[in-house]
Formats: C-alpha cells, sequence, structure tokens
C-alpha cells in the first residue's frame, strides 16, 4: 500500500532568509489560509508533516515561538472547511476566537473551525499535533460545533477522544504503514462527530451520533489499552455502556471475534517494536510482556501464525538487533 504521508517542510533545509516565507506558504497550503509571525525571525525552525488518513487528516507542527493569525478579511476571502482537534504538544498554546481568549496546556484538547478567525500560537520551541475533518463528513451545523468548542471539557467523551487523537497524531507514520488508514480515518470523523453533539448537549443529535459512534468508541478504547493484560470483554463493554451481548454482536457484524480482534492487534504492535530503528524492550520476552501477552510460548506461536516468521526472524530484519528469543 503508498504510504500517504509526506514531509512538507523542515527548515533546517533552507537558508534563513527563506524559511519565514516557506513557514507561511506550508501552513497556508495544508491547514489553513494565515499570517505567520515569529518570536525570534531571525532563527525560525520548523518541521511540518502531513498524513493522510481518507476522511480525515493529520497535520503536525513543530516550531519555535510562532503566532498564527487568520485575520476576518482572510477569512471571507477563504473556503476552508475543515474542523481540527489539536493537541499543544510541549507549552501552552494560545487560541483566540469569537470573543473566547484561552490557554491550553500540553495535551488539552481543542476544537478549532478553520473558517473562522482566529489568533493561535506559543512561545519558545513548541508543537501542535491535529487532527482534520472536514465539516461535511460530521454533517453538523457550525453553530453546533462552536458550542461544543466552548464546553468541550463537558462532554463525557473527552477523555477517550483526546487519547484518540494523541495516538493517531504521535503515531501517525506507524498507523499509515500499517494498512488500516482509511478505517482510522472514519472512525476518528465518528468520535469528532460524537465529541461535539455531547459537549454541544445536542439532544437531537446525541443518540443518533452515539450510535454510529459505538464502532469507532469500542475500538479507541481497546486501541487505547492494548498493553494491559486486565484488558477483558466484561470492561470493554462495562467501560463503553453496554452489555456484553451486545459487545460480541458488535463484533458478529465486523465479522470477527473480540478475542482475535486482540491478539492480532497486540501481535502488530508488538512487530512494530521489534523491527523499530530503536528498540524500546531488551528482548522479545519484554516486547511481548509489554503487548499484553504474559505467555511467551503463546505469543511465538501467535506471532508465526500471523506474520509467517518468528519474532526472532522478525526482529532479525532490524540491524543490529540484540533481542533473545523468550524462555519456553
Amino acid at each position: 500500500m503508498k504510504r500517504v504521508v509526506m514531509l512538507v517542510l523542515d527548515t533546517d533545509s533552507l537558508s534563513p532568509r527563506e524559511r519565514a516565507e516557506a513557514f507561511q506558504a506550508t501552513v497556508s497550503g495544508n491547514c489553513s489560509a494565515s499570517m505567520a509571525s515569529f518570536e525570534d525571525p531571525a532563527s525560525i525552525r520548523a518541521r511540518m508533516t502531513t498524513y493522510g488518513f481518507g476522511r480525515a487528516k493529520v497535520f503536525n507542527i513543530e516550531a519555535s515561538g510562532t503566532t498564527l493569525r487568520r485575520t476576518p478579511r482572510i477569512a471571507r476571502a477563504s473556503d476552508e472547511s475543515s474542523i481540527v482537534l489539536a493537541l499543544p504538544m510541549r507549552t501552552d498554546n494560545h487560541l483566540s476566537w469569537a470573543r473566547e481568549d484561552r490557554m491550553f496546556g500540553p495535551r488539552d484538547l481543542m476544537l478549532v473551525d478553520l473558517s473562522v478567525p482566529y489568533v493561535y500560537g506559543w512561545t519558545g520551541t513548541g508543537a501542535s499535533y491535529a487532527l482534520h475533518v472536514e465539516v461535511d463528513h460530521l454533517g453538523l451545523p457550525r453553530d453546533t460545533i462552536h458550542r461544543a468548542a466552548r464546553e468541550l471539557r463537558a462532554s463525557p467523551l473527552y477523555d477517550l477522544v483526546r487519547d484518540h487523537v494523541a495516538r493517531v497524531t504521535s503515531q501517525a507514520g506507524q498507523l499509515v504503514d500499517s494498512g488500516a488508514a482509511p478505517e482510522i480515518g472514519a472512525a476518528s470523523a465518528e468520535l469528532m462527530r460524537a465529541l461535539v453533539t455531547s459537549a454541544a448537549a445536542d439532544g437531537s443529535r446525541l443518540r443518533e451520533a452515539m450510535h454510529s459512534s459505538t464502532q469507532a468508541r469500542v475500538q479507541a478504547y481497546i486501541r487505547q489499552h492494548l498493553r494491559d493484560p486486565e484488558l477483558t470483554p466484561a470492561r470493554i463493554a462495562a467501560a463503553n455502556a453496554m452489555s456484553l451481548r451486545a459487545l460480541y454482536k458488535l463484533y458478529e457484524t465486523l465479522g470477527q471475534s473480540l478475542e482475535q480482534s486482540i491478539i492480532e492487534q497486540r501481535l502488530q504492535g508488538a512487530r512494530a517494536d521489534l523491527t523499530a530503528a530503536r528498540p524500546r524492550y531488551t528482548s522479545i520476552a519484554a516486547t511481548a510482556r509489554a503487548w499484553g501477552f504474559s505467555n511467551p510460548s503463546f505469543f511465538s506461536s501467535k506471532f508465526r501464525e500471523l506474520f509467517g516468521v518468528t519474532p526472532r526472524q522478525m526482529a532479525s530484519t532490524r540491524p543490529l538487533t540484540t533481542l533473545a528469543e523468550p524462555h519456553r
């Protein structure tokens, strides 16, 4: 599968006098039309990447102190239609729009309509990781979206969706390479829609949004707790306010068993760790435990069944590996 990812800007490859213009053009071309200003124009540094996820797009910025201003004039002249869930990743980020003026700390979740005027930025070396979804994919009026943006933390889905956005944006490259990008994008759009309707207390749409997002919510919860060996069907059902019967029926409609889905996702995670250029664990057994496998033999057997090679053989594709086979 072709990888839908692009490094759209790395200022280290440009001369200092070219950086401001390149930054301006890159943000306007990949996020929204705006005017960029810099804390220290003489030493601008930035790296931006974008990843395609079907209905959603990830656009991550890591940069020195920056402010983006989307003026009323720019907004009137633009046809921007993206709704964004963004996370400051290192420093406090400032956002002003529609008489709202707020500071967001690292990993606070913010909802932004890129069609409206705003001022957004940070001082010092900071970062903004963002998930974009076209407003048409949400099927929600903008007044509902704007109401939700003011009360986002009121949603019972806030923590779940924040963690989902954090995982998708920070691991975007790995997730795109997994081949599941369109499914992740569709799930992200459903989760955003459910978050907005619940935060806006839009009762006429909430039941529909919660129903349509059930699959996305369950799968997001499972992804966030994959490493926990105590992740059980009963716990998944309780966390998503559904019965065990409904949970199993959901997976029947997906044509797979819940248990097998969890095992395969854990194995995919373990494979990524085993082949990473910088391994997180010192042994294959440690990798297995980190992904919820308490039995090394079971892990090795299932790994070979799914990938056609042993964990040792998979790890050997990474140069200079020092991992050891788990004890049997």
